[in-house]
């Protein structure tokens, strides 16, 4: 009996066995998703595991309520029939004045009663292990719809961070592609920013002839190193955890957001088909859409560690430029 409700409960678990492994494992295995249809495929099919494990947790609380019903019948039985043994067997010998027939026929219903009081006695035995089994299963099952919902939780999020990457990557291409973007808010004048009159091709010639006389992004930096991003070649300003970055030239935020190995980049545009990029930072202080002037700060360092370190590249449309030279390094 007790092998039988194990067995409902491992049919039951089993199914949910995608979400309610090791939590490491769990993590791992949604960490190692990086493409969409995949993820959408898992969320697919923990949401069909959790509905069958929500269907089977009802099916067991409507058990468990027709299981106090029966147990009450049952007990009702048993008191009766028990009481009725009792008198018979209290009576002895008594019919056999009424002769062998009565006799037997004494005899016949004391086994007669005696066997259904025994039918009652198992039927509650059973009754009684059935709930227990269900209140186990149950138990059980709610651990693991518990762990599935856990497992969906961190499949919407690595979801939600692919959806988040595909954004970032296609903005970043657009940005330096000088594809057109609508400003987060208007152009107002602010602390810190300018606005800079004249198109952005006009910016861009002026840009071109600062050739070596760039702002350093991370001015007293005393640490300056090769670096890249994704194949693309750029230069490391180590400085002061927290400490400001700043605009290596007049030009107008086009990109303010995280994005794959550059972090937290603020894209600078100059007009031209001219930008600076300035990632790995702690904090922006401006947004799409922002004129801001050379040596306007536009972020912060990091805070982590004792050292931050600023990623910084100039680019001409999609063509990585030698930092170095503009910066007059």
């Amino acid at each position: 009996m007790k092998t039988k409700s194990r067995l409902w409960v491992l049919i039951a678990i089993g199914l949910l066995a995608v979400t309610t492994g090791a939590g490491a494992e769990q993590d791992l295995g949604v960490a190692a998703l990086s493409d969409m249809p995949a993820v959408e495929g898992k969320i697919a099919e923990n949401l069909a595991r959790v509905e069958h494990g929500q269907t089977r947790q009802a099916q067991i609380d409507t058990e468990i309520s027709g299981l106090a019903d029966k147990r009450e019948e049952a007990e009702g039985r048993l008191h009766e029939r028990a009481r009725a043994l009792y008198r018979i067997r209290r009576a002895g010998m008594l019919p056999v004045a009424g002769g062998f027939d009565a006799l037997m026929a004494h005899l016949a219903r004391v086994q007669r009663l005696s066997r259904m009081v025994k039918n009652d006695l198992d039927t509650m035995d059973y009754l009684e292990d059935r709930g227990a089994a269900l209140r186990s299963e149950r138990d059980e099952l709610a651990d693991a719809l518990r762990e599935a919902q856990v497992a969906l939780q961190a499949l919407e999020a690595k979801k939600e961070e692919i959806e988040q990457s595909h954004q970032s990557a296609s903005l970043f291409q657009g940005t330096l592609r000088g594809e057109p973007r609508v400003a987060q808010r208007d152009d107002t004048m602010g602390y810190g920013r300018i606005r800079v009159t004249g198109d952005m091709e006009d910016l861009g010639e002026g840009f071109a002839d600062m050739r070596g006389q760039l702002a350093l992004p991370v001015q007293g930096s005393m640490r300056i190193g090769e670096s890249s991003r994704e194949g693309a070649p750029g230069l490391e300003f180590y400085g002061r955890p927290g400490g400001p970055v700043r605009a290596a030239a007049d030009g107008k935020v086009a990109f303010a957001r995280n994005y794959g190995a550059y972090g937290l980049m603020v894209i600078l545009d100059h007009g031209g088909s001219f930008y600076t990029v300035y990632g790995g930072l702690g904090s922006t202080d401006v947004q799409v859409g922002d004129w801001v002037g050379m040596s306007t700060r536009v972020g912060t360092l990091d805070n982590a560690g004792s050292d931050a370190l600023l990623f910084f590249e100039i680019r001409r449309g999609t063509r990585p430029l030698d930092a170095r030279s503009w910066l007059g390094l």
